[in-house]
């Protein structure tokens, strides 16, 4: 950032597009559909706890980048489907038990530069963790499951295919752990990456359970969602998330308030329009992602359980609050040697 205009470089910096640039609309309609099939499934069939969680895994896998083959995509979301069905089902065994909880945080960071893992098994871990009380354990695994499983089928259509998804190298046994090894020798900066976000997230949890502080997964998916590899790469996602975070506050105040006088089927058609047009967004520019994408989780978890402003007040100010945890771990701890340091004014 210039000295002069700082605010000129964040605007800038938040404008830019994302590398390959593509807006794939096409697949923003079938991610609507694919996020509001498990919703409305849900509410025929008398489960709306379980309808949430289906869409919630419908979501998640949505937001991988798909192959353009469907042999390609058959094998690489699958693979995304069972890692994060794991990851859930290991989320809800764990529940609130601290020395568990902190060691999958641990292990799971550290297998972030494994093929398929990157840091949404992490997510969906911490959102297991906080499983719904109306659905028992099997419950929950299961509609996460047939969820997931509704959007690879739905993803295997031609029109999920991307054209700047990179190559897949299909699915290796020996893969995983032969890359692993491979950072490990190297002292890769995806193992540093993989390292920090470890300690990160783990120490927050420790912190915030110490402190009993409200809704705290959502502090550590803040730390998650804009801790990267690169200086460059966490300074621009920090600057996107934080300031789309402030479009999507108002848009989810104004819906969370809309949800409260209409209906359910109108909640379902929020959250199928706003998901069709914040997934392709996505690849297109981050930052308008999470004007988009925030106000859909929010009405998700609203679905299940009615959410006051106050209690969306409390979830979007811990994400920032975690990506001003990043920001001072970056800063402080491990300044990589491409960071900026801050400039110092001059003295008159």
């Amino acid at each position: 950032m210039t000295e002069r205009h700082p605010l000129a470089a964040l605007v800038r910096i938040y404008l830019r597009h994302e590398p390959e640039a593509h807006y794939h609309w096409r697949f923003g309609i079938l991610v609507s559909a694919l996020v509001a099939a498990p919703l409305v499934a849900g509410e025929l069939a008398g489960s709306r706890p379980g309808g949430v969680t289906g869409a919630l895994a419908a979501w998640f896998i949505a937001l991988a980048i798909p192959p353009t083959t469907a042999a390609q995509r058959l094998l690489f979301l699958g693979r995304r489907l069972l890692i994060l069905t794991a990851t859930s089902a290991l989320g809800v065994l764990a529940g609130h038990h601290l020395l568990w909880t902190s060691l999958a945080i641990v292990v799971l960071a550290l297998m972030i530069p494994v093929p398929g893992m990157t840091i949404t098994p992490l997510i969906t871990f911490l959102m297991g963790t906080n499983a719904p009380h109306s659905l028992t354990a099997t419950a929950y695994i299961a509609a996460f499951f047939l969820g997931g499983l509704a959007a690879v089928i739905a993803m295997l259509l031609p029109v999920a295919a991307s054209p700047v998804a990179p190559p897949f190298a299909g699915l290796r046994i020996k893969e995983p752990w032969r890359r692993l090894v491979d950072h490990i020798r190297r002292r890769s900066p995806e193992l540093r990456y993989a390292a920090q976000a470890a300690v990160c997230v783990c120490a927050g949890h420790l912190i915030l359970n110490a402190l009993h502080w409200p809704f705290a997964t959502w502090v550590l998916v803040g730390i998650l969602t804009t801790l990267r590899p690169s200086w460059s790469a966490t300074e621009a996602r920090m600057v996107k998330r934080s300031i789309g975070m402030v479009g999507g506050s108002v848009l989810t105040a104004l819906l969370l308030l809309l949800s409260a006088h209409t209906t359910y089927w109108i909640t379902i058609a929020f959250v199928a329009v706003l998901g069709g047009l914040a997934r392709p967004l996505r690849q297109y520019n981050y930052g308008y992602w999470p004007i988009l994408g925030t106000p859909v989780l929010l009405l998700l978890v609203s679905l299940e359980e009615p959410l006051a402003v106050a209690d969306s007040a409390w979830r979007l100010g811990n994400n920032l609050l975690g990506a001003a945890i990043t920001l001072l771990a970056v800063t402080f701890l491990w300044p990589h040697h491409t960071q900026r340091r801050p400039v110092r004014p001059h003295r008159a």
